[in-house]
């Protein structure tokens, strides 16, 4: 039988989960149920039509117990959520940010299995990166019901610390903002060189995506590959050198950094 899902919140992340779920070539065989515990409905008008989900205000108005309660909420909003749900024996997981597993613990009932996540948005097209962390070590049961939860929707890998996953969050929780970012710039450096806006949005997107499957699938570092790119005296390598003045290896160092920072602080917050 298939899993039974509460999904507490429905913003960015919550969406992203939803249509990742949904969207699945094995959804119908893989998950029984969703809910869906929002108090308001605005922001996610394309689902309320969706006939495999339940939406409720509240988790008293769950039918059962879910075999999974995952909460995708602001950080700061977790005090206030959290115990809503100490009554529940089941398998919690958590993709809010900078929240230790002590900090969860202190709301939900000692007998519950608990689970940070550290998800990306790219998961909404099964492409999304994914690290797990529990306090112990999970029984192989839950260990493969966490799993089921994002199988197919990305890579995924386990942590072993709540600071492992703060690192995480600063790298792949935020780094689809930093690539959206860099597209942005090269789609107006584009246009800056007369292209129209629409094609240059979909140049920068292609080169991307091109680069990012071809260093996947070329089983060379991207080091390599660029040097293959950079002939000497050449004008990738004019670019190049503008990029280097700029210290971009550097930058991106320290923007990780900044983020990183910012995941401790939200432990302390709220």
């Amino acid at each position: 039988m298939g899993l039974s899902i509460a999904l507490v919140g429905c913003g960015a992340m919550g969406s992203a989960l939803l249509k990742g779920w949904l969207t699945l070539p094995d959804t119908k065989e893989r998950f029984a149920n969703f809910w869906v515990i929002v108090p308001h409905r605005e922001k996610v008008e394309p689902f309320l039509k969706d006939p495999r989900i339940g939406w409720i205000s509240s988790p008293e108005q769950l039918s059962q117990t879910p075999d999974v309660i995952l909460f995708a909420v602001k950080p700061y909003h977790l005090a206030e959520i959290l115990p809503q749900y100490k009554t529940f024996e089941t398998l919690f997981i958590s993709v809010a940010s900078g929240k230790p597993l002590s900090f969860y613990e202190t709301y939900l009932s000692p007998s519950s299995v608990f689970v940070r996540a550290m998800p990306n948005t790219p998961l909404s097209v099964h492409q999304g990166t994914i690290a797990f962390l529990s306090k112990v070590s999970l029984d192989p049961q839950n260990k493969q019901m966490v799993e089921n939860c994002f199988r197919g929707m990305g890579f995924f890998f386990w942590v072993n610390s709540d600071d492992d996953l703060d690192k995480v969050t600063a790298l792949t929780g935020s780094g689809p903002a930093y690539v959206f970012y860099m597209i942005e710039s090269f789609a107006q450096a584009a246009e800056a060189l007369g292209f129209s806006k629409e094609i240059s949005l979909q140049m920068a997107i292609s080169t991307f995506e091109g680069a990012s499957i071809y260093v996947q699938q070329s089983g060379q570092s991207p080091k390599s590959l660029r040097a293959q790119v950079t002939s000497p005296q050449g004008t990738t390598a004019e670019a190049i050198k503008v990029l280097e003045r700029g210290d971009l290896y550097h930058l991106m160092e320290e923007a990780v950094k900044a983020a990183y920072k910012r995941a401790k602080e939200l432990a302390h917050e709220g």
